[in-house]
């Protein structure tokens, strides 16, 4: 919906919002506990009035928000060097080192991971982030001959 429409839907909802309330107090509700014509539809504007200011609070968020993108919004960053940011689950070896890891990750299935967070980020170098579970062998060093204990 383009900004215009937005801002056209907000207008339409203010006015409602004044109008149906205060015509329903004044002609409806009212006139059986108030006799007196101005006294009932000036508590009727009055609670238009009323809630027609909280539509527009509604409309200004509603018409300026910005439109979605149709992204998760997640942000997986890896800002230094030899740093490595999952947004998910991580399965694979995975190595920040100049030695390789020759591991493989465990067979089977494997438990559901609670959601990713909206950011990963690594900013260390050879900093590992990882936004899941991890169920493959990290390694961050320059190791010869496989990892020590």
């Amino acid at each position: 919906m383009g900004r215009n429409a937005r801002w056209a839907v907000a207008g339409l909802m203010t006015a409602a919002a004044f109008a149906v309330p205060a015509w329903l107090c004044g002609a409806i509700v009212l006139p059986p506990l108030l006799k007196d014509p101005a006294i009932r539809w000036s508590l009727a504007a009055a609670l238009g009035a009323v809630l027609g200011s909280l539509a527009v609070l509604w409309g200004q968020g509603f018409a300026t928000r910005a439109p979605s993108t149709g992204t998760s919004g997640h942000s997986v960053v890896a800002t230094a060097e030899r740093a490595v940011a999952i947004g998910g689950d991580n399965r694979a070896p995975v190595s920040t080192g100049d030695a390789t890891t020759t591991s493989q990750p465990p067979a089977g299935p494997h438990p559901a991971s609670p959601p990713a967070p909206d950011t990963v980020s690594a900013s260390g170098n050879r900093g590992i982030a990882i936004g899941g579970t991890n169920s493959g062998p990290l390694s961050t060093g320059d190791q010869r001959g496989g990892a020590h204990p």
